[in-house]
């Protein structure tokens, strides 16, 4: 677990790095496409021949272009964690109460929270712990913290005001720092401010909104299901994980189904409005926005770049890839079952699934 976190954390400085030095609305200084971009269907042999194994969907809009199993996963339809697209569930949850006028991005923790256990923490804003710029204690530090063995609990209130409240890394803005604590915590905050769990606010306002038919939340009494999506890390199995401890950070489930109707339903503007959206997929100068990246991606040579939403999970074995392209409707998920697999350099216009989202994107 210490070892993919560290990786979390390298891929998205190095992300943030690089972005920087291409300046995100700079056309000429992105990587140069392919002169021959293969087809959707060509570019996922391509991906299934390098050793991918999972899942590999692809649309745009209604239209369903690509649904394909590779490997050690046979079915299309079954079920695997969303892992850390619940970040963007959870920031969408946070975007509705800003909607209401019962938050506001940059007023402090403290504001809503005035007896929160970290004094230093109530100073950061809700901006910068959907950012995670709030410096809040990083409890991925603590290679145990998930693990089956060392946690069976899933009481959010608990995790945000005993282990999420330790000690702060550093000042609120002062550093990036990718964090699941920022967004248990903000999940603790909507349940205080509703006065209703994280699941039923889930279920009433995403969930059965989206259409999502299969779609779940582990908790302490199911923390795992045999019958999920499951992969391998460092070549062999995967730890057995509590995967309910994650919460609005990540306890997620479904199918690609749910995921795909999940995306539609926020490109159709069924979770927020139009204005309330684009705050949140702004990206700041370095990519990062609310629960979500945002960068621009060119489908070809001549082609005019399109901003790509993304949304990556990833625990233990499993790896998904959630790329949304808003202008154009095009809709690209990966979902690997090797939790050593980089699935990172889309934003870069590289790797496996850079292909994919290209070839997507010209298909007509």
């Amino acid at each position: 677990m210490t070892r993919h976190s560290l990786t979390i954390q390298r891929t998205l400085r190095l992300l943030a790095a690089s972005l920087l030095a291409l300046g995100l609305h700079a056309t000429t200084s992105l990587a140069a496409s392919p002169k021959a971009i293969p087809s959707l269907e060509d570019a996922a042999k391509n991906l299934k021949n390098s050793g991918f194994q999972g899942l590999v969907f692809a649309a745009r809009g209604d239209k369903v272009l690509l649904e394909k199993a590779f490997g050690n996963v046979t079915d299309t339809r079954q079920t695997f964690r969303f892992a850390s697209i619940t970040k963007q569930m959870t920031a969408i949850l946070v975007m509705q109460e800003v909607e209401a006028g019962k938050l506001q991005l940059d007023q402090t923790l403290g504001t809503y929270w005035p007896d929160y256990p970290n004094v230093q923490a109530r100073s950061a804003t809700l901006r910068q712990l959907l950012t995670h710029y709030s410096g809040l204690y990083n409890e991925m530090i603590n290679p145990a913290m998930h693990m089956m063995d060392a946690n069976s609990g899933d009481d959010i209130q608990k995790f945000a005001t005993g282990l999420c409240a330790g000690p702060s890394t550093a000042a609120p803005g002062a550093k990036f720092d990718y964090n699941n604590c920022d967004y248990i915590v903000l999940g603790a905050l909507l349940e205080k401010i509703n006065k209703q769990s994280f699941l039923s606010l889930l279920q009433q306002r995403i969930f059965s909104p989206a259409g999502m038919q299969q779609v779940g939340y582990y908790t302490a009494a199911q923390p795992d299901v045999k019958t999920h999506v499951h992969g391998t890390l460092g070549g062999k199995p995967e730890p057995a994980v509590n995967f309910a401890s994650y919460g609005p950070a990540g306890s997620s489930f479904g199918t690609l189904a749910d995921l795909y109707a999940f995306d539609l339903a926020f490109m159709r503007g069924k979770f927020l409005s139009g204005k309330s959206r684009d705050e949140m997929v702004k990206p700041n100068s370095v990519g990062g926005a609310i629960g979500v990246w945002s960068y621009p991606f060119k489908a070809g040579d001549n082609a005019a770049p399109a901003m790509i939403v993304e949304r990556q999970g990833w625990i233990a074995g499993v790896r998904i890839l959630n790329l949304v392209d808003l202008q154009n409707q095009n809709i690209l998920i990966i979902v690997s079952t090797n939790g050593d697999l980089d699935l990172s350099q889309t934003w870069a216009n590289k790797g496996t699934a850079a292909d994919l989202l290209r070839s997507l994107m010209n298909t007509r």
